[in-house]
């Protein structure tokens, strides 16, 4: 049986039967990690393993595959952790995102003048850069999800999000300044 550096040696020599080989050692551990802590989401468990291998493609240790460890497992389960990170602060912005922007429609509800509050809203979205002013109109106006917001805009749904979260931020800055004057 082969070492992982071996096998990492001969894939960045352009064998894909030896990458293949390092899929098969470490695939099913990875998606087992993966899927325990993305809460049984297969598809994502599937989606951050892929990303994995991706990343060691990417990494130092497979562009200099000669000097590396005869073991990649600690390797790859840090590439897997720092995903992991990655995805947790992500949901964590979305979900900040969207109580700012459930707080801003309550608090249009709850005034006494609806109808000015939300024009002033509607004000302030006009002001936002068309590309972000389009996400923010289809995403929370329309109700339509960060994919569907991306397949209308034909772009990624890693971009939709960027635009949201620049969008609202710009958002609540406008309107912050518009209550203070």
């Amino acid at each position: 049986m082969k070492t992982d550096r071996q096998l990492l040696l001969r894939a960045a020599n352009g064998d894909q039967s030896a990458f293949r080989a390092l899929y098969l050692r470490y695939g099913k551990r990875l998606y087992g990690y993966f899927l325990l802590r993305v809460g049984g989401d297969r598809e994502q468990a599937e989606d951050l393993k892929q990303q994995v291998f991706l990343r060691l493609l990417e990494s130092r240790a497979f562009r200099e595959a000669e000097t590396g460890p005869e073991d990649i497992s600690s390797l790859l389960f840090t590439i897997a952790a720092n995903l992991l990170k990655n995805v947790y602060r992500s949901q964590e912005r979305q979900q900040r995102r969207e109580a700012a922007y459930r707080d801003i429609r309550r608090a249009n509800d709850s005034t006494e003048e609806p109808r000015i509050e939300s024009r002033r809203v509607a004000l302030a979205i006009e002001r936002l850069p068309e590309h972000q002013r389009l996400c923010v109109e289809l995403r929370f106006r329309k109700g339509l999800s960060t994919e569907e917001v991306a397949e209308a805009l034909n772009c990624a749904p890693g971009t939709v999000k960027s635009r949201l979260h620049y969008g609202l931020k710009k958002l609540a800055e406008i309107l912050n300044a518009t209550t203070i004057n």
